[in-house]
């Protein structure tokens, strides 16, 4: 048995583990896309680069702001790191893992706070990322909660822990190859990805996340910018524990995952605003169809 001390060392590596990788994993997906394109593109580190250049720049703050500007990317960070603690990644020895309900509560909080605080700057740009923010986010919850449903009916549990793939019985079958490519499609709107947006534009009128940080600079910006590059790990981390198919490590699943965003954003356009609700209703009649399949 592993006492308590030793429970929260290996959690607090988990945590310590995520941080440190969700930039590279971030820049590899950038490097592989610049690839595609045949471009040179950026090193796969420049993510730390851009941390550390941030964290050295000086906070500017309007006078026109409360404190839930200030506090929005703390309470972001450490939603995200809560939500990494529930993910059963092999730290967290006899630790008691969440529920899948409370990995996406957590998230969602994330959003919602970061919404909250491009409203409360009093922008043109950040009231329509934050309109815009929550408008994806009603589409894509009830797909998410759906794929949700569709992986605990085979396990009979919602327990992360007890979702993983059972290999030997559901192996790429018609019902995982459905909802693997139906989460995939709720991963890069989540990530806010290309097709449904476009983080790397200069465009305010086509922005969405980006757009709810414009009023951002210096440490809090670079501490929004990490908590969005954690958040994108775990949800390729569920999407590799819960919906890839394939009998790999998880580290494997990762690079491919990271390598098919790459691929994906490479070969497709940004679609209109309007048209993500058909995107989204597309992914939930493949879940719909999995569950049928199951």
């Amino acid at each position: 048995m592993v006492d308590l001390g030793q429970q929260v060392i290996f959690l607090l590596i988990q945590l310590m583990l995520l941080t440190l990788v969700a930039p590279l994993v971030s820049g590899i997906t950038k490097k592989l896309k610049a690839y595609m394109q045949n471009r040179l593109g950026a090193s796969i580190f420049q993510g730390y680069y851009d941390l550390a250049k941030l964290w050295q720049k000086p906070t500017v703050i309007t006078a026109y702001t409360s404190n839930i500007f200030l506090a929005a990317p703390f309470i972001y960070l450490l939603s995200v790191l809560l939500a990494a603690a529930v993910l059963p990644l092999g730290f967290s020895v006899n630790v008691v893992l969440g529920d899948i309900f409370v990995f996406i509560s957590l998230l969602a909080i994330g959003r919602f706070i970061m919404t909250l605080s491009s409203l409360d700057a009093g922008t043109s740009f950040g009231g329509m990322g934050g309109s815009r923010e929550l408008y994806i986010s009603a589409l894509v919850e009830p797909v998410m909660l759906l794929a949700v449903l569709s992986a605990a009916l085979q396990p009979g549990t919602t327990s992360i822990a007890g979702m993983h793939i059972n290999y030997t019985t559901h192996y790429f079958t018609i019902s995982s190859a459905l909802s693997c490519c139906a989460f995939f499609a709720i991963l890069l709107a989540e990530n806010g990805c290309i097709p449904v947006d476009n983080p790397d534009t200069h465009l305010e009128l086509t922005m969405i996340h980006e757009c709810m940080t414009l009023e951002y600079s210096g440490r809090l910006l670079a501490i929004i910018h990490l908590a969005s590059m954690v958040k994108g790990l775990l949800i390729i981390n569920i999407f590799s524990l819960l919906f890839f198919p394939v009998n790999l490590p998880l580290l494997i699943k990762i690079i491919i995952t990271a390598a098919a965003i790459a691929v994906v954003e490479s070969l497709n356009n940004k679609m209109r605003l309007f048209k993500v609700r058909f995107y989204m209703v597309t992914a939930g009649v493949l879940l719909l169809l999995a569950i049928v399949a199951q």
